[in-house]
């Protein structure tokens, strides 16, 4: 009877895992994720409202509605039913955009000037709205409950089972933490954004909007980082914007052929926000695409 027991148990835990996986979108990445959707988008919507309280936006003019323009484009090609699309211009200079489990989304002011032109605003939107239909935020809350799991196991065996102090378990397990901070879920969160840049190049280009312009983006949020100190790389949460455009590049044919097949009737790439003046040096619809095609990309997917 135990034995049937402990069969039983193990298959319900096996099916949970199984249920629990599921693909990313483009890459098909299998993710291991137990919290439900249905909990997220609460949880996205109370941090949403607390984010924004107290804070100033805006909520008229032309930025206000290029945000929202590119928001309904963007979110129209993610095809998440569910979700309660909100697009919110903070009027702060923030270099910085974010999108919370549900849909909710916010960009500041500081960030326009790297985007330059609505295609690079669709790269961004895209990339942030990849976040939240790839499940990242459930998936790193998943991976945290499991590590607090380990390291709470551990402490009631070194405490059962060894004769060690507590003040040495306490910075053993300490130790530990940190080792699987940086070991596993750092690089774990640079992996989430690059997967977020693929995911936003096939959304932009679904929509109609040249992918070349992601690369050019990563080149413009260098210029306005200012050149500062900058965070080693193996402890920082986000890639290196050039690992960043060769993992771009290699996606770039799938992404152009969307591209083609959708591109907008008029020019997405004037600029808006860059310097010199507004809607100057105008191309033809889908102009970079042209230099996107000498792009050179691996051609590994």
């Amino acid at each position: 009877m135990r034995k049937l027991i402990r069969v039983a148990a193990l298959a319900t835990a096996i099916g949970a895992m199984l249920v629990a996986c599921a693909k990313v979108p483009f890459t098909g990445r299998l993710q291991y994720n137990v919290l439900p959707d249905s909990l997220m988008r609460g949880i996205g919507k109370t941090a949403y409202n607390d984010m924004l309280s107290g804070v100033p936006t805006k909520k008229k003019g032309a930025d206000a509605d290029t945000l929202n323009k590119v928001g309904r484009k963007i979110s129209k090609v993610a095809n998440q039913p569910k979700y309660n699309w909100k697009f919110t211009l903070i009027n702060e200079d923030t270099v910085n955009a974010w999108c919370l489990p549900g849909g909710y989304i916010g960009f500041y002011t500081g960030v326009l000037p790297a985007l330059k032109n609505e295609a690079g605003m669709a790269f961004v939107m895209g990339h942030e709205v990849g976040h939240a239909t790839a499940h990242h935020g459930a998936e790193r809350m998943t991976q945290s409950l499991t590590m607090i799991g380990g390291l709470v196991g551990l402490e009631l065996y070194m405490k059962n089972k060894t004769k060690l102090k507590p003040k040495d378990r306490g910075l053993l397990l300490g130790l530990i933490g940190a080792g699987a901070t940086v070991g596993v879920i750092l690089p774990f969160s640079r992996a989430h954004e690059a997967e977020a840049d693929v995911i936003g190049m096939m959304y932009m280009a679904k929509a109609g909007y040249p992918p070349a312009e992601s690369i050019k983006v990563w080149d413009r949020f260098e210029k306005e980082s200012g050149g500062g100190m900058k965070i080693p790389a193996f402890l920082s949460t986000h890639p290196a914007s050039k690992k960043r455009q060769a993992h771009q590049k290699d996606w770039m044919p799938k992404a152009r052929k969307r591209y083609l097949r959708n591109k907008l009737g008029y020019d997405t790439q004037a600029n808006k926000w860059g310097k010199g003046p507004k809607g100057s040096k105008k191309k033809k619809s889908g102009g970079d695409e042209k230099s996107g095609s000498r792009t050179p990309v691996s051609g590994k997917r």
